[in-house]
């Protein structure tokens, strides 16, 4: 019986490989890899701390900013739809 010529011993040979790779793959990236303690180390940057009236007048002001961009967004939709709704209706009654 040969199983399809060779289908399940390559199959095996796949897992066989598989197997030894993951093995490589985890030794490579065992130990070095400890980032719990990662909160004691100083950072490049240095942030500046901003009061919390300064940071609700920051939200605000970005919110606003998102406000009229949206709606643009909606407006220049609207239009669209309007325009393309009006020349719908004109090929429609139109008589060529």
């Amino acid at each position: 019986m040969s199983f399809g010529s060779g289908s399940i011993p390559g199959y095996l040979q796949r897992l066989r490989n598989s197997k030894i790779r993951k093995a490589n793959r985890q030794k490579k990236f065992k130990g070095g890899n400890d980032y719990s303690k990662i909160k004691s180390i100083k950072t490049e940057y240095s942030f500046p701390k901003v009061s919390s009236y300064k940071l609700s007048q920051l939200k605000k002001k970005i919110e606003r900013e998102a406000s009229t961009k949206n709606e643009k967004h909606v407006v220049f939709w609207v239009s669209a739809i309007v325009v393309v709704i009006i020349l719908l209706l004109l090929f429609n009654f139109m008589k060529f």
